[in-house]
This record gives C-alpha cells, structure tokens and sequence, in this order.
C-alpha cells in the first residue's frame, strides 16, 4: 500500500531511545505510512542497528546516514526532501504512541482542507493520563470523546508536528536561521498561519512525549543555543504578547471575538475579561459557530476591584490590555499597563517589536 505519511525522526547516539521508538511505532502504526530515520552521524552502535531494520506492509522504512551531525533543523530538512506523501511529520526520537494515534490526525486533516499543521494531544500539552490506566485504554477514551476534534493554536510545537504537503509547497522547510535547534516550530507555526493555513491540535489524537529526552545529550550548550535562537525568532516576528482584552458583557465580547482569534492567528494569547461571564468556552465558540481556539480564554470579572485583583495576580504580566472602559484606562497604565482604547494593528505591531 502506498504510504499517505511519512514520518521523520532523527538519531544521534541513543541506541535504546531509538529502538523504543521504533518498537512502538511499528506496533501501534495501523495507517499506510514511511518511517525515514536520519542518523545524524552517531558514533555508538546505532547505525549497525539502523541497517537492521524492516518494514512490514503497513510500514515501509527508509534510512540516512550522515557521516557529521546535522542538527535537528538539518536533518529534518533532509528528511523533508526524501518525502512524497500528501503528510509529513516530524517526530522527536522519545515518543510512545498508541493505538490509532495516526489514523486520526489524518482524519482531521482530511475533514478540513485549510488545516496545515496539526500536533496530536500530548503531555507535552498538559493532557497527563492518570497512573493506574493503560496509555492505549487512555488514547481510546479520549478518541471517543474527542474524535475527529480540531482546536486552533497560536502555536504547534516540534515533539510531533504534522504538515500538510501544500504547506511545504508553499513555505519549504525548516528555517536554517534556527540552526541547530529550538523555536523552528514556532518560526513554522508562524509561516503557516502568514500563508493562510489553520494549526492547532487534533484532540483525540494521543503520543506520550519523554520531554527533553531527545536532546538531553546537548548540557551547557542548550541554554546559549537556546537564547540565540529566541533572539532569532523575536527579531524576525516580533515579542509574543499576552493580551487582556476587557469588555463589559457579553455582546461586547461576541463583537470583538473574531479579531481576537485573528490576534492569536498571529502568534499572541488572548484572555477576554468579561463581567458577569455566564458562559463556558466552548458554549462561547459554539454559538458563534467558530473553532475553539486555545490561545483564546475567557475570564469572568463581577467589578473593577475583582478586575484589578485578577490581572495583578497574574506571575507573567499582561501586555498590552485593550479596554474602552474609562476606569481602566485610568488606573492600569498608573500601575505600568500599556492600555489601548481601540484595537490599532498598528500599535499591536509596534508593541510586539519593543
């Protein structure tokens, strides 16, 4: 069968980590689908391993063999060359999957043509099962809840990123100015969204995410890269804001619900301060007839004390607030807060390049 994915990984001295890898995809892989590793010039017995490999009729597997070390962006590019299939995905080497897990992101990609770039749920993004259950048995009740669920993100992130191959048509691959590593997925997230494509999340979806596993190897050097490529991203996109949007009911919220959306599109998180909120998210998004998004919240307020309590309770500071509420615009900028009566791309933009 011809393979509808092609899923990359790269190597690098972790033997064992990328046999586990490997055992739990080949298990718990069901979809036609390639698996190209990229060893990036291990100097341990992987690549005696590598060669070992075979596919089966469900998974075919191709293998690199760099002679130098690549990088993660370098090799996923390289990966990203090899592929012929309408999807890609670039997974990190200490992932565990489940069953079905790749049966339904390509459902939600399928189900919507605009979606680009998709991660499947995660503990990478919060959603931790609870100890005495079986991960498949999780993965299952989760996809029956939440079966063929898509929810937008101001962000995908690199554990276990999908891409549309339109996308890569489009933008190409990985930017190199994030060489070696870190913040290419935002930087591609970005790229997505500039191009008019959805990301987000396919909820039902589950892979557990051995966090840091992949580049626990890198010590000292990971901050110094890490910072340089923070630096790289907020030169070329600007600061991501944390933006409190005060109404005062809940027209008022519906009215500016949209662009707020539209402000998370372009790499921001939202929080909507409504008084007297009498509504969940999802009822909010629901009779709207808008996809949730999680970069997107809300937050019931009953005054301007209650208010002012919860935004400065906040440990990360809000920046800008919009409000069109007189008192706002008096006391929060008395108490540091960059306050807009109007909401200006403008002095969004100019915010986010300080």
């Amino acid at each position: 069968m011809k393979p509808i994915c092609d899923v990359i990984v790269l190597t690098w001295n972790q033997l064992n980590t990328i046999r586990e890898f490997v055992d739990s995809f080949l298990e718990k892989t069901e979809t036609p689908s390639r698996l190209i590793i990229v060893d990036n010039g291990s100097k341990d017995k992987t690549s005696e391993y590598l060669k070992s490999l075979k596919g089966s009729d469900i998974v075919k597997i191709d293998i690199v063999l760099n002679e130098n070390n690549k990088g993660f962006v370098g090799g996923m590019n390289q990966g990203i060359e090899l592929s012929d299939t309408p999807y890609i995905c670039l997974a990190n080497n200490d992932l565990t999957f489940t069953k079905g897990w790749l049966r339904e992101v390509i459902s939600v990609f399928e189900n919507n043509k605009k979606i680009g770039v998709l991660n499947p749920n995660s503990n990478s993004l919060g959603l931790n099962p609870d100890k005495n259950i079986n991960l498949d048995k999780f993965a299952e009740n989760l996809r029956n809840k939440y079966g063929e669920t898509f929810v937008e993100m101001p962000f995908c992130i690199g554990y276990c990123m999908f891409i549309r191959k339109e996308v890569i048509d489009r933008v190409g691959g990985l930017s190199e100015e994030f060489m070696p590593i870190f913040f290419e997925d935002s930087d591609y997230s970005m790229k997505a969204q500039k191009a008019g494509f959805l990301i987000g999340i396919a909820k039902g979806s589950y892979v557990w995410h051995e966090e840091h596993g992949s580049f626990g190897h890198m010590g000292k050097r990971q901050g110094k890269i890490f910072r340089k490529s923070k630096v790289a991203f907020v030169e070329k996109w600007g600061r991501i804001l944390r933006i409190a949007w005060i109404v005062d009911n809940h027209k008022e919220l519906l009215d500016n619900l949209e662009e707020g959306i539209n402000l998370s599109r372009q790499g921001n998180y939202v929080w909507f301060f409504v008084k007297d909120l009498d509504k969940t998210k999802a009822e909010i998004f629901k009779e709207n007839n808008l996809i949730e998004h999680s970069g997107v919240n809300f937050i019931k307020y009953n005054n301007l004390f209650d208010l002012t309590f919860k935004i400065l309770k906040k440990k990360k500071k809000y920046n800008p607030l919009i409000s069109d509420n007189r008192m706002v615009k008096y006391l929060f900028p008395k108490l540091g807060y960059n306050v807009l009566n109007e909401l200006a791309k403008g002095k969004i933009e100019k915010i986010k390049r300080l």
